[in-house]
């Protein structure tokens, strides 16, 4: 978790000495102001999570600050101090905007609990706004999937996940990029932050500089209020910039500068905001290539890229399509109102020949469509599959005939935890000339069926032989044939 930082307004130079004593001594940072006009300009340059104010202040009143926040920081809460404790006091202060007040002299403990709970309810509500934002785009759906190299990538978040080390997931259009990006947020310290994403590749390029740094009023044609833009928003927490490589080079001149010492400037500002963020960015072109023709800077691809997670296509996966496909059958009942449960082995054997271009995007809205045309049946069917996916399968089927070949995938992949010199992947289909060793295949399938089930079902035996569909002594069978880790 990031260290929470806290204004203290106070105007008594003992009571304020008093008051960041004890809060920095029990871990928060503090930003400390003898003054009403202090205390505006670090409102106005510095983003915290908590702000205590003093009511008298000595060149003004805590009013007018507590006013101000409520207009540029309305999620930061304001505990206010004062020397009455009267209900009526009280009652104004709250509707004014006021998370809570204390009455001087505050006892430590008190002032340690009123920050604790300040800041806890600043995080939540910044997570809040950040899952309302309508900038925020919905989840692709993506899950890690079960094939070794995915195990792979996943070992290599969680292992770059607790760092703030820059992450560069490099994949094409729709392989699960923003969703590798949150589970790095999410297997975070800064899991309670906010999690901002923006695409930098469809936000024009006059305006991309005001959606990451944002604006002041007035600032240019447009500009009729100040805005926060996503770095400020995402303090906390992470910033994710997907499709970096689109960005000019000016943008990417200033992006470097701000994540050089997390310092910036709004558009039309004058004030140098600060901001603890981890970024995560993302691209479907080689940065190595934009360098070489001079359209990305190597500083700052150096600034992003402390490690690369590449993300292969779908149709380097065939194997976790199955999976795939049952995820999203179980992610999607709900929302289509289907009484889908699962797939024909036909339907899927034609989505596992597919060559899925759109990659797990695609595979998710394609099993979307068809659970609503499958409604009222218990499985998907090839005629609920769409034509492009059957006519593709139907044209590869007769170039292989022509040719005397079987048709496959475009890349035979292995099974998951198969040796790299064994038998490759055969789907059903024309026999390949040459012939293929039938038992070897569907022993290949059997072996990581039970494997992935024994994965998911975290080695439970009983759990596994019902997703697929076995005994448990069919499964247990199995586990002993392929010499596999005895179940809990």
């Amino acid at each position: 978790m990031t260290t929470p930082t806290v204004l203290v307004a106070e105007d008594n130079a003992l009571t304020r000495d008093f008051m960041v004593r004890s809060l920095r001594a029990n871990g928060y940072d503090v930003l400390e102001a003898d003054g009403l006009a202090a205390a505006r300009r670090l409102v106005e340059s510095r983003v915290f999570d908590l702000a205590f104010i003093d009511l008298c202040l000595g060149d003004g009143d805590g009013r007018d600050l507590l006013d101000q926040l409520r207009e540029l920081a309305p999620e930061v809460p304001v505990i206010v101090a004062t020397s009455t404790d009267t209900a009526a006091s009280a009652v104004e202060l709250i509707r004014r905007g006021a998370y809570d007040y204390m009455v001087k002299p505050v006892p430590p403990s008190d002032l340690l609990r009123m920050a604790a709970r300040g800041v806890e309810l600043s995080r939540a509500r910044r997570a809040i706004n950040a899952l309302h934002d309508a900038r925020l785009r919905e989840s692709s759906g993506w899950d890690i999937g079960e094939t070794t190299r995915m195990r792979q990538t996943e070992h290599t978040v969680k292992r770059f996940a607790p760092t703030d080390a820059g992450i560069l997931i490099q994949g094409e259009s729709g392989t699960g990029k923003e969703a590798v990006a949150r589970a790095l947020h999410d297997c975070s310290e800064r899991a309670k932050g906010p999690f901002i994403a923006i695409n930098c590749a469809a936000v024009p390029a006059q305006l991309l500089e005001s959606e990451v740094f944002g604006h002041e009023k007035g600032s240019f044609t447009g500009a009729v209020d100040r805005r926060k833009g996503m770095l400020e928003l995402a303090h906390g927490g992470t910033l994710f910039l997907d499709e970096v490589a689109t960005m000019s080079l000016e943008m990417q001149a200033k992006l470097l500068r701000a994540l050089q010492e997390f310092t910036f400037r709004r558009v039309g500002g004058q004030l140098e905001l600060s901001v603890n963020v981890r970024v995560v960015s993302a691209t479907n072109r080689s940065l190595r290539e934009a360098i070489e023709k001079g359209e990305f800077r190597d500083d700052l691809y150096y600034r992003l890229c402390v490690m690369t997670v590449d993300l292969p296509p779908l149709r380097e996966r065939v194997v976790d399509i199955p999976f795939f496909i049952q995820k999203f059958i179980g992610e999607l009942r709900a929302k289509t109102g289907s009484s889908v449960t699962g797939i024909t082995e036909t339907a899927l054997w034609a989505m596992c020949r597919y060559s899925w271009p759109g990659n797990i995007r695609q595979l998710r809205n394609t099993v979307e469509r068809a659970m609503i045309f499958a409604t009222g049946e218990e499985r998907i069917d090839l005629p609920h599959l769409p034509a492009e996916l059957l006519n593709a399968n139907q044209d590869e089927e007769r170039s292989a005939s022509a040719a005397g070949m079987s048709p496959a995938p475009k890349a035979a992949p292995q099974l998951a935890d198969t040796p790299a010199d064994g038998p490759s992947l055969v789907l059903p289909g024309a026999i390949p000339a040459s012939g293929f060793d039938m038992k070897a295949t569907i022993a290949q399938w059997e072996r990581d069926w039970v494997s992935q089930a024994l994965s998911r079902t975290a080695g439970n035996q009983s759990a596994a032989a019902r997703l697929l569909g076995l005994t448990r002594d069919e499964l247990r069978y199995r586990v002993d044939k392929f010499v596999m880790e005895p179940a809990v």
